[in-house]
């Protein structure tokens, strides 16, 4: 299992890129609930021990989240993973997880994520869809749930709002630098169009990345460079995100067991965000 998930880790090192948030104003509704559903498919090439290893992962994850109060302009939520499905294929195995499945959650990834699924999660979301505080109380910080960024995400809250610029235009274009947690960002905005109250914002960037995390006794560090885009339908309204698709691709460097490994990751991601 500690080869296995060394490669999980390398092949989903660059979903993180894939979500941001900007200085806008998010409006939304006490008592609302939203599901977010984020399917990501991803393939990565990495070089040990003069080898090529192909590997490629689809991991479809379904987030519920549930405004519960709003005050000082910020949103107190409660979310959970409702499901995770994931297929993979690497150094010849196929590994298959299906949380609505009684026997992969009795097995050894479902014990790894017995806390998050169907477990709620606090998060607090301000104004601009960005968050600032998230229940990060779990006891496996260097388990298979962090290398899939869950509470990286807010539990699904930063893939479901994006805060548009004050009475957004046609053609209006902004630009977002961010630095956390090892990721340098920077996205380029622009508005394509707007029909009714669904605006089409398109977007592009770069991202540099630079971690190291503890993974079943073996510490790993991962430097990576890379560029995304996509485009994604935003109600113009509430700053709620009705779909999101991105692609993105990074190479760099995977460093465990005293290695290097050259690694190269291509990445789709597909979100869609809906009101229930």
């Amino acid at each position: 299992m500690k080869k296995i998930t060394f490669f999980i880790a390398a092949t989903l090192a660059v979903p993180a890129m894939m979500f941001a948030q900007n200085s806008g104003t998010v409006k939304l509704a006490n008592g609302q609930k939203y599901s977010v559903e984020n399917k990501i498919t991803t393939s990565s090439t990495s070089e040990m021990q003069g080898q090529s290893m192909e590997t490629t992962a689809d991991v479809t994850t379904v987030y519920n989240i549930q405004v519960n109060d709003i005050k000082d302009e910020n949103y107190s939520m409660t979310n959970k993973i409702a499901a995770v499905k994931l297929n993979m294929n690497t150094m010849g195995q196929n590994i298959n997880f299906d949380s609505d499945k009684k026997e992969d959650m009795d097995g050894q990834m479902g014990t790894a994520l017995k806390e998050y699924i169907n477990q709620p999660k606090d998060v607090v979301v301000d104004n601009t869809g960005k968050i600032i505080s998230k229940d990060e109380s779990d006891s496996s910080a260097s388990s298979i749930a962090k290398q899939l960024n869950f509470a990286a995400t807010g539990y699904g809250a930063q893939m479901a709002f994006l805060a548009l610029p004050k009475n957004p235009k046609t053609g209006a274009t902004w630009t977002e630098n961010t630095d956390n947690n090892g990721i340098k960002r920077t996205t380029n905005y622009t508005i394509k169009s707007i029909d009714g109250r669904i605006a089409t914002v398109g977007f592009d960037g770069t991202v540099a990345t630079e971690a190291t995390m503890q993974q079943q006794g073996m510490e790993m560090s991962t430097k990576t460079t890379g560029k995304f885009s996509g485009e994604e339908k935003v109600d113009v309204k509430t700053g709620v995100v009705q779909s999101n698709t991105t692609t993105g691709e990074a190479s760099g460097t995977v460093s465990a067991m005293g290695q290097d490994f050259p690694t190269n990751s291509k990445v789709t991601s597909t979100t869609t965000v809906k009101s229930l």
